[in-house]
């Protein structure tokens, strides 16, 4: 199931090349991991792209000026990062640092559970494979992914800009994964410490009936409204926040709160293990795989037909067949 993939730079592109501002769509990538220091992984990043490390706090670094752009490494906990965000603070204010304490003490107590994450700056499609040897030098550094623990629930995010803000292409992505979901499931082999927790919950049931149903023609308010009213988490594999708050930042407000939502014109995709102990795998083999959205979206008469077909399969029983849906869905990705 875990495949490595050696594609030409033409084959990383998506039927839709520009973004919403009618620029060359760009990508980004999150990787979560443990093992190694989050000093150990800025040098990392220096040694490959130059730049050069400014430390933010013990927990947040930067790599500026590299030669693909800003990288981030951070520790992955949003707690831990208000402690030592604080505690930088009073260390440069030559205060009593109780702040620091709790924070270094929680921080040790977890470190084989709260993972760092190197965020990486966003990149031309062309430009996907040079970020690849992040994995493999994470890999020989002694990082470790998501079959680290039972509980470490580790993954990669990918980050794609939106091709439109019409409510027609959202709307379109949407339906596209809704459709591939259980068939990059498989292939991707969600790892049992992930699926088990809720990070990357599936959208509801009763959601997909919706929005897979051909007379759902919502106008963007409704589209948006729709999917707060059924999914107001950020734990979805397919998390719609980000751009909805971009889009309308009063209404996700309104729903949701928006605290920790950074708007971004973005899809945010959650899926993919991070899958640092398997040869040949990085960040081009789950790109390949979100492709496959990118090409049903594009395909409206293949799409509309997998819709039809996936809506006639769920009114036969009372629960999906999944097996039988995965091979329907490999046959029809064979015509995209």
């Amino acid at each position: 199931m875990n495949k490595t993939h050696h594609p030409s730079s033409e084959d990383l592109f998506p039927p839709y090349l520009k973004n919403h501002e009618g620029n060359e769509r760009l990508v980004g990538f999150e990787i979560e991991y443990i093992g190694i220091s989050i000093e150990e992984s800025a040098k990392l990043l220096k040694n490959l792209f130059s730049g050069d490390i400014q430390r933010i706090n013990q927990n947040e670094y930067i790599v500026k000026d590299s030669s693909l752009g800003q990288f981030k490494v951070e520790l992955d906990a949003h707690l831990l990062k208000q402690l030592a965000a604080q505690s930088e603070k009073n260390r440069k204010e030559n205060k009593i640092d109780i702040k620091g304490y709790i924070e270094r003490f929680i921080s040790s107590a977890l470190d084989d559970v709260i993972p760092l994450e190197i965020i990486t700056p966003p990149v031309t499609i062309q430009s996907i494979q040079l970020l690849d040897p992040i994995v493999d030098d994470l890999h020989e550094h002694g990082a470790k992914g998501t079959h680290t623990s039972k509980i470490a629930a580790f993954g990669v995010h990918i980050n794609p800009d939106v091709p439109s803000l019409s409510v027609e292409c959202i709307l379109s992505y949407l339906r596209s994964y809704v459709l591939l979901s259980d068939w990059l499931r498989n292939e991707i082999d969600v790892d049992i410490s992930r699926a088990a927790l809720p990070f990357i919950n599936e959208y509801p049931t009763a959601y997909k009936k919706k929005i897979l149903n051909p007379n759902y023609s919502p106008s963007m308010p409704r589209l948006m409204d729709d999917y707060m009213l059924y999914n107001r988490t950020r734990n979805r594999a397919l998390d719609m926040l980000p751009l909805f708050k971009y889009v309308d930042e009063q209404r996700v407000k309104e729903k949701i709160g928006s605290r920790l939502i950074h708007a971004r014109p973005t899809f945010h995709y959650r899926l993919a293990n991070s899958n640092l102990n398997v040869s040949g795998w990085n960040f081009t083999t789950e790109w390949m795989r979100w492709l496959n959205i990118e090409k049903l979206a594009a395909n409206q008469n293949v799409q509309g037909e997998m819709a039809k077909e996936y809506l006639e399969l769920e009114q036969q029983s009372i629960f999906l067949n999944k097996n039988k849906w995965i091979n329907t869905t490999s046959t029809y990705l064979k015509q995209l």
